[in-house]
C-alpha cells in the first residue's frame, strides 16, 4: 500500500517528496524505514522516468511566469497615471494615440539596444501609437547620469535625437561620452548639467524605480501595451524582455481593437 501510495504521489510532485518525507507533518506519520524507502522510490522512479522533471520543471516556470504576470499587472493598474500620463515621461509618436507602448530601458543594456530599431518601426508604422519612455537605470551611476541627462534634454526639445545617439553608442558610457554626445546632438551642454538636477527629473526617475519595484522588474527593457486611454478593465499586455516586432504588433493590434 505504501509503495502504491508513493508512487501516484510522485508523479505529482516528484521533486518536492525528498523534501515531503523530512517535513514535520510527514515525520509524525512515517517512521525512519518508511522515509528511506519513499526516497528510495523517488529516487528510482526519476532515474528510470527522467521525463517527469522536465515536465515538473515546466509546470514551475508555467506558474512563476504566470504570478509575475499577475503581480506586474496589479501594479501597472495601480499605478497606471505614472505610466501612462506623466508629464514628465519623453514621448514619441501620435499625441491623438488609441494604443500607448510604455518602455522601461536603461542605455547601457544591450538588449535594450537591439530594441530601439523595432520600437522604431512600430512607430512608424503605427500612427495609432504612442511611445513612452521610462528610464530605469541599473546599471551603476553612469547609466543613472545618462538617464538624467536624457530626461534634460526634453528642455531643449532634443530628447529624440539625443535618445538615439545614447542608444547607438558603442562601449561604456561614462559622463564624459554622455556629454560629447549632447554636444553632438546639439545640446547645450552647460544647461543640460544644470537641468539634470530639476526636481521635476529627481521626480520622475524616483517614480520609475517605484514603480518597477512594485511591477517586481527584474532587467531591461519591459514593454506595457495598453488602449489609450488606460482603463482597468480592458485588456492590456505586460512583456519582460525583449520581444519581436511581430509579437509587439500583435499587443498594438489587440489594445485597440
Amino acid at each position: 500500500m505504501l509503495r502504491k501510495t508513493v508512487s501516484i504521489v510522485s508523479l505529482l510532485a516528484a521533486t518536492a517528496l525528498p523534501a515531503l518525507a523530512e517535513s514535520p507533518s510527514s515525520a509524525a506519520s512515517f517512521s525512519d524505514a518508511q522515509k528511506t524507502e519513499i526516497q528510495t522510490i523517488v529516487h528510482d522512479y526519476l532515474v528510470k522516468n527522467p521525463e517527469v522533471l522536465v515536465d515538473v520543471s515546466k509546470a514551475l516556470q508555467e506558474k512563476q511566469n504566470h504570478e509575475m504576470q499577475s503581480q506586474a499587472k496589479n501594479a501597472v493598474i495601480e499605478n497606471a497615471p505614472k505610466l501612462f500620463s506623466a508629464k514628465n515621461s519623453p514621448t514619441v509618436g501620435s499625441e491623438n494615440a488609441d494604443v500607448t507602448l510604455v518602455e522601461f530601458f536603461d542605455y547601457q543594456c544591450v538588449h535594450c539596444k537591439h530594441m530601439v530599431g523595432v520600437v522604431d518601426e512600430l512607430t512608424k508604422k503605427n500612427k495609432n501609437l504612442r511611445v513612452v519612455f521610462k528610464q530605469f537605470p541599473i546599471f551603476g551611476q553612469d547609466s543613472e547620469y545618462a538617464a538624467r541627462a536624457a530626461l534634460a534634454a526634453q528642455y531643449q526639445s532634443k530628447f529624440t535625437a539625443f535618445h538615439n545617439a545614447l542608444m547607438k553608442n558603442e562601449g561604456r558610457l561614462t559622463s564624459d561620452q554622455v556629454m560629447k554626445l549632447a554636444k553632438a546632438s546639439g545640446l547645450n551642454v552647460k544647461k543640460l548639467k544644470q537641468d539634470m538636477d530639476k526636481p521635476e527629473v529627481n521626480q520622475e526617475l524616483r517614480d520609475n524605480m517605484e514603480v518597477a519595484r512594485k511591477m517586481r522588474l527584474m532587467g531591461t527593457p519591459a514593454f506595457i501595451v495598453s488602449g489609450t486611454p488606460f482603463k482597468k478593465d480592458k485588456e492590456f499586455f505586460f512583456v519582460p524582455g525583449s520581444a519581436s516586432m511581430e509579437t509587439l504588433q500583435s499587443y498594438i493590434d489587440k489594445a485597440k481593437s
